[in-house]
């Protein structure tokens, strides 16, 4: 079933495939109910560093518990980003940019 961010999830995929599995391993958690409340939509590791993407519709902002989970992965400096897909794919660009990678 496509979720309402469906679009957004497959630019932000298709970015992140671009990166190659040498660099780039992710997947999209199926909370079901069972899982913690608020886990981004896209967990991954990105040139060694973990990350978290919570996908969002233009004109939509993450939840309370969305943003409470992102604080909890910046705390450990894990990467936290959330936005539309070109929001999400332009702050890992920014990110990989200071550390001297160009995609």
């Amino acid at each position: 079933m496509k979720t309402p961010e469906w679009h957004e999830k497959q630019a932000i995929k298709e970015f992140l495939n671009k990166i190659g599995p040498e660099h780039c391993w992710y997947f999209l958690p199926m909370m079901n109910g069972y899982g913690k409340s608020g886990v981004p939509d896209i967990i991954g590791s990105l040139y060694g560093t973990c990350f978290g993407v919570e996908v969002k519709r233009p004109g939509n902002q993450p939840t309370v518990i969305q943003k409470k989970r992102m604080s909890e992965m910046s705390r450990t400096n894990a990467l936290a980003v959330a936005g539309t897909a070109e929001v999400v794919i332009q702050a890992l660009k920014d990110w990989l940019a200071v550390r001297g990678v160009v995609v």
